[in-house]
């Protein structure tokens, strides 16, 4: 009987938008109410997408997260109507990060179930407009957006950012004046995570006993690996006996072959290694780990024998 070992290593609300408005200048500005409307934007320089473990974007996560932007318009002067939109200005115009994968899409949501507050048109849309409007005199209203990126999304590791322009408009006598402008910047960390589930191994055990049955005669057995990542994968081999199985009482041990992924794999030397490439679905892969004992020459002898083989999964 052999002792295979594994390591594995597994990389591992509602709400709805409120302006509200608060006093912003003193009271000798209070009196300047026959001034124009004098409207200025503040927004947030940058959100960083913590996720819902802190981790940043978590791409076999099912959960759904939101990080939040504040932005405020203040006023002075004369009462006026004004109105808010956003549209993607990297990424090709599209709501896309960039990283070094596939693009990581996302959204910026006016309450956390929509609609969103981005648009194609300059001008934005009804749905995607946040509108208010100011008394004469002087104060400020403010607002919390919700960033979203959706779950299910499969992506290479590493940092993916994009940005945003959030317009401020005037809206008077059916005349709307760009009044100012104010980027946003997003940045979303996406770890190499790498997860492996056998049949062959007891729920959250790393190790386990393969039955190759009797020795004098060729046997094959194969464990089967489920392996899921948005990374390339490094699999290295090591043999405590160089690919042979030893004898209990020190006989001459038997020599066997390993394939992975039916690529041959050389245990003579201290360590052995295969790749497995990136792959951009949630569909778990499935890779068999064959063990071959062809037929003796002669006859055995009689005991049994067994080598500890460990096997290391790497996310890169």
């Amino acid at each position: 009987m052999t002792s295979l070992h594994l390591k594995r290593f597994i990389y591992l609300t509602g709400a709805s938008l409120l302006f509200h408005s608060t006093p912003g200048f003193a009271q000798g500005d209070m009196m300047l109410t026959n001034d124009p409307c004098a409207l200025e934007l503040t927004v947030d320089n940058s959100v960083d997408w913590r996720g819902l473990y802190g981790r940043g974007y978590e791409v076999f996560d099912d959960a759904e997260s939101f990080e939040t932007v504040a932005l405020s318009v203040r006023h002075r002067g004369a009462a006026c109507r004004f109105f808010l939109t956003a549209a993607p200005v990297s990424g090709g115009g599209e709501n896309v990060l960039s990283g070094p994968g596939e693009p990581l899409y996302y959204d910026i949501l006016k309450t956390s179930s929509g609609p969103s507050f981005l648009s194609t048109d300059f001008q934005g849309t009804e749905t995607s407009r946040i509108a208010g409007q100011f008394s004469a005199g002087g104060g400020a209203q403010g607002a919390t957006l919700f960033v979203s990126i959706p779950a299910h999304q499969i992506v290479r590791g590493g940092t993916y950012s994009g940005q945003v322009m959030v317009r401020l408009f005037r809206a008077d006598d059916g005349i709307e004046d760009l009044v100012a402008e104010a980027p946003l910047v997003i940045l979303a960390p996406v770890a190499s995570v790498l997860k492996i589930r056998s049949d062959d191994f007891p729920q959250g055990i790393r190790e386990t006993s393969i039955d190759l049955g009797d020795l004098s005669r060729a046997t094959r057995t194969a464990v089967d690996f489920n392996i899921m990542s948005n990374a390339d994968v490094s699999v290295t081999f090591q043999s405590a006996n160089r690919g042979k199985l030893a004898h209990h009482a020190g006989a001459p041990g038997i020599a066997y072959n390993l394939a992975f992924k039916g690529e041959d794999i050389d245990l003579s030397a201290a360590a052995s290694s295969s790749r497995l490439n990136y792959g951009s679905s949630r569909t778990e892969r499935a890779v068999p780990l064959e063990i071959a004992v062809p037929a003796p020459v002669g006859l055995p002898a009689a005991g049994e024998y067994s080598d500890a083989l460990t096997v290391t999964f790497t996310a890169e």
